[in-house]
């Protein structure tokens, strides 16, 4: 269950068995998808492919080694990240690379 904030910590990310990102390894962890667009829910809203309220689940997770800093809660550094591969035709020139599983492909 995510705190507040709507953060997650290490134990869950792992036992919901989704694929996490750690920017400092530059890698994916976990089992990946061939192809996906993984988005934050900032980034959701910033591309106009907001998440849902209610009832959408996170398809990944990016570790954040800041989140929490200033508070008593340093356990909790795991954004939720959401699947927007159905947008990926409408948003592919505004996406950075490490918002997408598998590589720079078609898509279209």
């Amino acid at each position: 269950m995510p705190n507040k904030e709507g953060r997650f910590n290490r134990q869950e990310v792992k036992d919901s068995g989704l694929p996490y990102f750690i920017p400092r390894s530059g890698k994916w962890n976990g089992e990946t998808y061939s192809f996906a667009v993984l988005l934050s829910k900032t980034r959701c809203k910033e591309l106009h492919v907001p998440v849902m309220e209610e009832g959408e689940q996170p398809a990944a997770f990016l570790y954040s080694a800041n989140a929490g800093a200033g508070t008593n809660d340093t356990g909790h550094r795991y954004h939720a990240l959401y699947d927007r591969t159905d947008a990926y035709t409408l948003i592919k020139d505004r996406l950075l690379p490490r918002e997408i599983m598998g590589g720079f492909t078609d898509q279209t």
